[in-house]
């Protein structure tokens, strides 16, 4: 029974060794081909035009922008008010929070569950967000139930119910966030980060203590939302598709006697800028969390385009340098980071990455030698042009979306930015040059100024920081 399977197997021999020959020849031969293939190289970004827009003001104070954009159905409304942590006072951290948080709670003609169940019948959604200058209440819907949703909106914004049950709810989901948040590593050092660049600013603390926290009264809650909401720190933006005459009438009509409320405020920390170490011992620690910045700008800043080419290229892009470094050529780390934290007239550059503990001196070793190495060498035209025409797919993408619209205007209105900044962002970031990149380093990317903070487990990183320590 054995012979003729034998004999097959013996014919088929001969074609399956030629398969194999012909199949290593390709693969020995497949890189000569590859190598010469090259991309075709990206053509320049083409000019963006952003959606037109109309703002105007309530009497009461109450700004509207209101944008017709894209073809499919649907509208984004969104309600900024100028209220967020920046106007807590230092023992009340997170007041601003429970306050958004409480907005979807129920309003003195809904429930919680009839906003949800509302909002779903629509064929949406909303939220509720706060920032350090803002908190944000929108959604979208369905372009159908354009004034039905405006009306919802507008009730969650000005006519809030508060309940002392919803407080108490809301209070002990933030006591749980409170103690995760403080077992993180990455919250430890940002928030002694931020505690040494704006000491003596609100921007300077992030969490509220858990006595603090429990200390909150419903009285507390309803002195904060009367004393720092109102129409003149509104902005209402409305993105999509709707009807213009019927939802101008409905925004009159909805939120035209809310009352007129404080003005905004603005306050920009004063830094002084000098060289720190700070550690913070987390024993046995397999990681350590670097956090290296100095500071940098704002959006209004005529360098920021400049400075954010930079950003990218040196650490927030996936193809950084700093990531290409310590993450794919070293292995010190997975996942290296660097962002531009901005606020108005206020920014820090930023690079964190968690690395591994025997790493945590070569890693800021191998940081410094980039900023350094930028400093000295210009990149090269092909280098600079693919993180230019990433940067542009990036923000022609942002503003794709409704809700992205509604975050460039914003940014506009916040930062106080000329009008055509939109329209010109792409023409001015495609005019950087390499030269550009090394004079932002240069200006902005200075040792002396640099804050460097390390959570780690003290005893086995405290040689390898020796060289980074103030003298």
């Amino acid at each position: 029974m054995q012979e003729p399977v034998l004999k097959t197997r013996n014919k088929l021999a001969p074609t399956i060794a030629l398969c194999v020959a012909a199949m290593l020849i390709l693969l020995l031969t497949f890189p000569i081909f590859a190598q010469k293939e090259t991309p075709p190289a990206g053509g320049q970004p083409k000019a963006f035009v952003f959606p037109k827009q109309e703002t105007y003001t309530l009497g009461n104070g109450l700004r509207v922008t209101l944008v017709q954009y894209g073809s499919i159905p649907k509208v984004a409304m969104q309600a900024v008010v100028r209220a967020g942590s920046l106007n807590e006072r230092n023992d009340q951290r997170w007041i601003s929070d429970m306050v958004s948080t409480l907005l979807k709670e129920g309003t003195n003609s809904r429930s919680a569950e009839q906003i949800a169940l509302e909002t779903a019948d629509m064929g949406g959604s909303i939220f509720t967000s706060a920032g350090t200058d803002k908190t944000v209440v929108g959604g979208e819907v369905l372009s159908e139930f354009d004034t039905r949703f405006l009306s919802l909106l507008a009730d969650v914004v000005t006519n809030p119910r508060f309940a002392a049950e919803d407080v108490e709810k809301v209070r002990a989901n933030k006591l749980r966030e409170l103690a995760i948040s403080r077992a993180q590593p990455g919250s430890m050092a940002w928030e002694r980060f931020r505690s040494i660049v704006f000491s003596g600013h609100a921007y300077s603390s992030i969490f509220p203590t858990e006595t603090g926290l429990k200390a909150y009264t419903l009285q507390d809650i309803r002195t904060f939302y009367f004393n720092q909401f109102g129409a003149a720190r509104t902005h209402l933006y409305v993105c999509g598709q709707f009807d213009t005459a019927k939802l101008k009438a409905a925004i009159e009509k909805e939120f035209g006697k809310w009352k007129k409320g404080p003005d905004p405020i603005r306050s920009v920390p004063k830094i002084t800028a000098r060289r720190t170490l700070d550690v913070i011992d987390r024993p046995a620690a397999p990681q350590s969390t670097i956090y290296l910045g100095v500071p940098s700008m704002s959006m209004s800043d005529p360098d920021f385009i400049k400075f954010s080419v930079l950003d990218s290229l040196l650490g927030s892009s996936f193809s950084s340098r700093i990531t290409s470094n310590i993450r794919e050529n070293k292995g010190y780390t997975y996942s290296p980071n660097s962002f531009i934290w901005h606020r108005y007239g206020t920014g820090y550059w930023v690079e964190n990455a968690d690395v591994t503990t025997e790493h945590t001196g070569a890693s800021i070793k191998e940081i410094l030698f980039e900023i350094n190495r930028l400093k000295n060498e210009p990149p090269s035209a092909a280098e600079l042009q693919g993180i230019k025409n990433y940067l542009v797919g990036i923000y022609v993408l942002s503003n794709s979306t409704r809700a992205g619209v509604i975050g460039q205007l914003e940014n506009v209105n916040y930062y106080e930015l000329p009008q055509d900044y939109i329209s010109s962002y792409v023409q001015k970031l495609s005019a950087v040059t390499p030269a550009d990149i090394t004079a932002m380093a240069k200006k902005y990317l200075i040792e002396d100024k640099m804050t460097l903070v390390v959570v780690g487990d003290k005893a086995k990183i405290d040689s390898q920081l020796k060289p980074y320590e103030v003298p």
